[in-house]
């Protein structure tokens, strides 16, 4: 659904009440060339009583060819639409006078017809004269339209003539832009939102799912203490992969994530740490700060993580070991696990990120599962 309106080339934004009466187009002084389509530009002359025109820069093409000049530099768009009543007041009166001289000649040729009878043969003689209906000047080009249309409609229709508008060497406005806001298919809840302004970039909702669920990746190397992973196959039948897995949290809570392993026919799969704790996310410049602080825990708890099965801890990231066993010779190897998450949420966004407590009034916890598939071997 539409989340806001601006113009491409002004950058001017308009209200949603506005776009239906401006027929969704910029109603300041931005115009496309009616021959190269390049943004116009308005230029002042020292000739004439307006001296202002619209001028293009690219092809040199001017208003001035059409009849148009304007008194200021402002409010080109009302000026326009003025200019156009002016042309449209004759050809109107023009077409008023026809229609009505036409009344007249089929008026008195019923009353011509009927002669001296009695009123009934004067009424039936009037109403077998048909009076055709008035169209103003503006509706004539919508019927063409119609015209056209309908000849595009048939089947055997193998030419479709030109239809030429005598508005069609006029700058047309530019067109409005929108930018859009994404809803649930089923609950309807808003879940992407950008900011109404249109210079800006950021969202002023943004709830995927990506944003909510740790970051897995297979990293190549973790420091000096850990060879590189070797993860190209084939693979020996039986012998014991050890696969590195690294999560990043990306919420600023803590988050719980579970890893349960499903072995299938080809490859048997063991996970040591099933359950682990992410830290939260923490700026970058506050890293370095607390890798002090962090190195000293790390030698004290690195034998207790290494029966756990982590790895290596830094920041807001933790990486596990996988054992996987291949039990038939295959190129690739696919190891399914299926990971759950769960983290406390802050209802209202009024709790302080520094402080762990945490109140039970406007906090809720928050569980994800889903499946992940890590492909061992050379990439196809």
């Amino acid at each position: 659904e539409p989340a806001g309106y601006h113009c491409p080339n002004c950058l001017f934004e308009v209200n949603t009440t506005s776009v239906r009466s401006e027929k969704n187009s910029c109603a300041r002084n931005c115009f496309q060339c009616p021959v190269c389509t390049h943004v116009l530009s308005v230029v002042e002359s020292s000739e004439g009583e307006r001296p202002f025109s619209l001028s293009c820069t690219v092809c040199c093409w001017n208003s001035r060819e059409i009849g148009w000049e304007f008194e200021k530099a402002t409010g080109i768009s009302a000026q326009i639409e003025r200019l156009r009543a002016a042309e449209d007041a004759p050809r109107e009166y023009s077409a008023l006078l026809d229609y009505w001289r036409t009344v007249q000649r089929v008026s008195a040729a019923s009353t011509a017809a009927a002669g001296a009878g009695s009123f009934k043969q004067r009424l039936a003689v009037s109403n077998t004269s048909v009076v055709p209906e008035y169209r103003t000047v503006a509706g004539s080009s919508d019927t063409e339209q119609a015209r056209v249309a309908e000849l595009m409609a048939l089947e055997n229709a193998d030419y479709v003539p030109y239809t030429s508008d005598p508005r069609r060497n006029e700058p047309q406005r530019i067109r409005l832009h929108m930018k859009l806001a994404r809803r649930c298919c089923s609950c309807h809840h808003i879940l992407i939102k950008p900011m109404p302004k249109a210079q800006a970039t950021q969202f002023k909702i943004q709830l995927m799912a990506a944003n909510f669920l740790p970051t897995i990746t297979l990293p190549s190397r973790l420091s000096l203490k850990y060879p590189p992973q070797s993860l190209e196959g084939p693979f020996a039948v039986g012998r014991a992969l050890p696969v590195i897995l690294r999560f990043a949290n990306p919420l600023y809570t803590e988050m719980k994530v579970g890893v349960s392993a499903c072995s299938p026919g080809d490859v048997r799969v063991e996970v040591i740490s099933k359950q682990f704790t992410l830290p939260p996310y923490t700026e970058p410049w506050e890293y370095d700060d607390d890798e002090d602080d962090d190195s000293s825990s790390d030698l004290h708890n690195s034998s207790s993580d290494q029966r756990a099965g982590i790895v290596d801890r830094h920041g807001n990231r933790v990486a596990i070991q996988l054992s996987v066993t291949p039990l038939v010779p295959a190129p690739n190897l696919v190891v399914p696990l299926y990971i759950t998450c769960s983290h406390i949420d802050d209802i209202d966004g009024e709790k302080d990120r520094s402080s762990s407590a945490v109140s039970k009034s406007s906090s809720r916890a928050v569980t994800d599962s889903f499946w992940i598939y890590v492909i061992l071997g050379s990439a196809q």
